[in-house]
């Protein structure tokens, strides 16, 4: 281990921002592509694998929630010698929850004035962070999967909190580092034997918390490795240059080869392989590497964009997906989404973090 332990920058870290900002691209790209007949074609394919992978751009997400999540974890335990539970899930309520129900209550007036067919099942799904196990139950009708649908990466997020703080208060660190390896390393297996046993469960796999929470422990390898001496082992590294475009090279060639040419042995291998190249992109851009592309990640608009990603995320299901705006044009959906972002996060989730922050009597948080 390092003489010292790394800790992130006080505040926010610009291009980590930015970096939000590639993955909310790729994501609202990813969905208004099912209206842009150009994407289909040899160019727009080349596009859309770099600009318009929703399920990359989501794992984007997932490492950098289980890296940040995981290294404030540990500061805190390293500084105090404790994990405070409470704290950690108020700041976790302040951040998510108000947004979060502001888009379900939107959902609700919706359905009550009849302007949308989704049921009570379908909210309590949603309401309850269980929608990625809500086909076991009560499978959403094909409505809620266009509005609500995109709540299975809350859900499993959501049921991470839940389940990691505690592995680190019960095992220690030195055991909880031990468990994030062997469950990255072994969780791929899972999914190939749930595709073969439960066939029915292959457009799931990456949902459910037990086949698809390695997304985010990838991030905690991260967070592990850094206090190992990860990032003072890229700045010595010799061919430190070449890490983003080997990344890319995995993500952008090799993932769709692998994803036309051999399907089922894409299914434990992308997703792998993908949240690797991001782990060593970022501890790329830590330990001060990037010139253009961290210049890139750091600029204004990126930025922006990236503290807007949450609500973005959020809102543009209901401008985008849902059959009830179709027949609006889709860049001005695509502005509306953009609008409404910039709105929720203003008016909702800015005000209200700070609220309830105040409420809970908590700490500005570093993030």
């Amino acid at each position: 281990m390092s003489k010292k332990a790394w800790s992130p920058p006080a505040g926010r870290i610009p291009y980590l921002d930015g970096l939000r900002a590639f993955s909310i691209t790729t994501v609202v790209l990813g969905h208004a592509s099912l209206f842009i007949p150009w994407l289909s074609t040899r160019v727009g394919t080349a596009f859309g694998v770099v600009f318009a992978n929703s399920s990359f751009g989501v794992r984007v997400f997932f490492v950098l929630s289980g890296f940040l999540i995981t290294t404030l974890l540990l500061n805190e335990l390293e500084a105090t010698g404790r994990i405070s539970i409470k704290g950690f899930y108020e700041r976790r309520i302040a951040r998510i929850f108000p947004a979060f129900y502001t888009y379900l209550l939107t959902i609700l007036i919706l359905m009550l004035s009849h302007h949308i067919d989704v049921r009570w099942g379908d909210l309590a799904n949603a309401a309850t962070y269980t929608w990625n196990y809500s086909w076991l139950w009560y499978p959403p009708g094909r409505v809620a999967g266009e509005v609500l649908g995109l709540f299975w990466t809350l859900s499993l997020e959501e049921q991470f909190y839940l389940v990691w703080p505690a592995c680190l208060i019960l095992l220690g660190r030195r055991w909880a580092e031990r468990l994030v390896i062997a469950c990255v390393i072994f969780l791929p297996f899972v999914r190939i034997a749930c595709y073969f046993l439960f066939p029915s469960t292959r457009g799931q796999l990456m949902m459910m918390f037990h086949t698809g929470s390695d997304q985010l422990l990838w991030g905690a390898v991260a967070a592990f490795a850094c206090r190992r001496g990860a990032i003072d082992r890229v700045r010595e590294f010799r061919y430190r240059a070449a890490i983003p475009w080997l990344c890319g090279l995995a993500v952008f060639v090799v993932g769709p080869i692998l994803e036309e040419k051999a399907r089922r042995l894409s299914v434990p291998l992308i997703p792998s392989m993908q949240c690797i190249s991001v782990v060593f992109f970022v501890l790329w851009l830590l330990g001060g590497q990037g010139g253009h592309v961290r210049r890139t990640l750091e600029s204004w608009p990126l930025v922006q964009l990236g503290l807007l990603s949450y609500s973005l995320y959020l809102w543009q299901s209901i401008f985008i997906l849902w059959d009830g705006v179709a027949h609006i044009w889709l860049p001005l959906r695509l502005l509306g989404a953009l609008l409404m972002a910039i709105l929720s996060y203003r008016v909702i989730e800015v005000p209200m973090r700070s609220i309830i922050r105040r409420w809970f009597a908590q700490a500005q948080p570093a993030h």
